[in-house]
């Protein structure tokens, strides 16, 4: 049960600070265009449940799942913010 909601939480936490955002209960000053700052949240949380389900299934300890997970997932983040970059410079 532990390995579940460890696997959740990222997910379900994204989706409260989402839904914060878009209600005004949580503002930065930017009005909508706040609701961009849930993208990379969005793809770190579903990058770190994929890897934490992978080894999950491959019987990995908790600590080893989420120290790789994370790891994994900031590093998808990383990439892809270098790849987005990447495509506007180019333009």
């Amino acid at each position: 049960m532990l390995k579940l909601f460890l696997a959740v939480v990222p997910l379900l936490l994204t989706a409260l600070f989402a839904w914060l955002v878009m209600d005004d209960r949580l503002s930065f000053g930017g009005g909508e265009k706040e609701i961009v700052l849930a993208v990379p949240l969005v793809i770190w949380s579903l990058a770190y449940l994929g890897c934490y389900g992978v080894l999950w299934w491959r019987r990995a300890t908790v600590a080893r799942s989420v120290a790789i997970s994370s790891v994994l997932a900031t590093g998808v983040v990383a990439v892809a913010s270098l790849a987005l970059f990447g495509a506007q410079w180019l333009r």
